[in-house]
């Protein structure tokens, strides 16, 4: 009867520790479970974070750039509406200069009666006839042919910008480099026409005559004021094509930035 209840208490512990040894090695396998599916999201929360990181730096990215184009394009914008002011004054310059030039008003003075004299030294005179009874004899020696080219640059620069005006009004775009070569190529003409009509303003043509004919009164004046103040002009026409020029180089826009700014 003992044994049989000592063999009965044997039986139960056996099972216990049965019972225990299963539970232990079916619980192995929900913890690696468990485990398993920590690393995952922990993984999963790494990948969300460094994408939202990269997202966000190509936001501001695109942001940076749009701003950098809508910079230049504002940039661009006051260039050309700068360079269309410096036109528009160049061609009024340009305007005056040609009636300046071809007008040639100016006075001239003989001393020994005191009488004075007005002179408008149009394009017809620039050469002296001696049926012309308006010019005085002492202008025998009157030849200007670099008048001649003086006039042509001026007429020739005048039309020239009112073409780039209308060019523009009529939104056809011109390449920079076409700007620069015209506006920095003006500048030696401009500066040839002012060094000329400042040369022939003076009457020049006067000491020819006194020297020619040993006259020892040489007290005559004579002065052509148009044509000073056309080299004046000619001189801040000057100054307006290098600005136009340096303007149109430093931040006008090429067809190349143009099309970049575009795709952007």
């Amino acid at each position: 009867m003992r044994k049989q209840v000592t063999l009965d208490k044997e039986y139960c512990n056996m099972e216990k520790i049965a019972n225990k040894t299963a539970c232990k090695s079916s619980s192995v396998p929900t913890v690696a479970a468990a485990t398993a599916k920590d690393t995952k999201n922990k993984m999963e929360a790494a990948d969300r974070k460094v994408s939202t990181g990269t997202l966000n730096r190509l936001i501001l990215v695109a942001q940076a750039l749009e701003s950098e184009v809508e910079t230049r394009r504002n940039d661009d914008i006051s260039a050309i509406k700068i360079t269309f002011s410096i036109r528009v004054a160049n061609t009024i310059l340009l305007l005056l200069i040609n009636i300046l030039i071809f007008s040639g008003f100016g006075k001239y003075q003989v001393q020994k009666d005191g009488r004075y004299q007005d002179l408008m030294l149009t394009a017809d005179k620039w050469t002296y006839d001696s049926s012309n009874d308006e010019l005085p004899e002492t202008f025998v020696y009157l030849r200007l042919s670099g008048q001649y080219l003086s006039a042509c640059i001026t007429v020739f620069l005048l039309f020239s910008t009112i073409f780039l005006q209308l060019l523009h009004l009529c939104g056809i775009s011109i390449s920079r480099i076409t700007n620069m070569c015209y506006s920095f190529g003006a500048v030696p003409f401009t500066l040839f026409v002012f060094g000329l009509e400042m040369h022939y303003s003076t009457c020049p043509w006067l000491d020819e005559y006194f020297i020619s004919y040993s006259m020892s009164d040489m007290s005559s004046q004579c002065a052509i004021n148009g044509w000073a103040l056309a080299g004046i002009f000619s001189l801040l026409s000057c100054g307006l094509f290098v600005s136009e020029g340096i303007i149109t180089a430093f931040f006008g826009s090429s067809h190349a930035t143009e099309n970049k700014e575009t795709i952007v």
